[in-house]
């Protein structure tokens, strides 16, 4: 018989799980399994025999259909697999407890990391945003400066214009005056 059990490796290469993987199915589901072989603290040495490849292979089957451990363990009960006393029942219903405790709340965890990176992203476009208001806050102050020297220079224009044809005019106004004071002389000499 002892030629029959396989170890950690073999099991996990025949089902396709990683080592890991199949250790937590180990303990999850131990009451299914059989004692075969020394078992250590870390259960590195334990054996596993066909009918144990056969449990965990339906226990795969079943978590890839989306049962939960829970519900593979009832069901596995409900088949007569796995031992009856109520010590037994009471270990795995804890154990049962416990993984579903341990899913909870590492789906806390997983969905608190979510959130927690979702935070982050949203502060780092809100400080992308701000650099791009910051930016255009100081290139609008910057035209906003020259549009003001633009004007201060168009009025000083404007001014020197309004001052040029005041004098213009006050020339013109002079002219005129003195060609109108010289026709008067004119008709007047003419006459005398």
């Amino acid at each position: 018989m002892a030629d029959t059990l396989k170890t950690f490796q073999q099991t996990a290469t025949e089902l396709n799980v990683s080592v890991n993987t199949l250790k937590r199915w180990a303990k999850d589901f131990a009451p299914f399994l059989s004692p075969s072989g020394p078992v250590s603290g870390d259960g590195a040495n334990r054996r596993f025999a066909d009918e144990d490849v056969t449990v965990l292979r339906r226990v795969k089957d079943q978590l890839a259909g989306g049962a939960s451990t829970e519900e593979v363990i009832e069901q596995l009960h409900a088949e007569g697999r796995g031992e009856t006393t109520t010590t037994s029942s009471a270990l795995a219903t804890r154990d049962s407890a416990q993984s579903a405790g341990f899913v909870v709340l590492t789906d806390t965890l997983r969905a608190m990391i979510e959130n927690q990176q979702a935070i982050q992203n949203s502060l780092q476009v809100n400080r992308n945003l701000q650099g791009v208001i910051i930016q255009d806050n100081f290139n609008l102050k910057e035209e906003n400066m020259k549009l003001r020297e633009r004007m201060q220079h168009l009025e000083k224009e404007l001014a020197e214009t309004r001052k040029r044809d005041a004098d213009y005019r006050l020339m013109l106004e002079q002219r005129l005056a003195r060609v109108e004071a010289e026709a008067r002389k004119s008709v007047w000499s003419r006459l005398f």
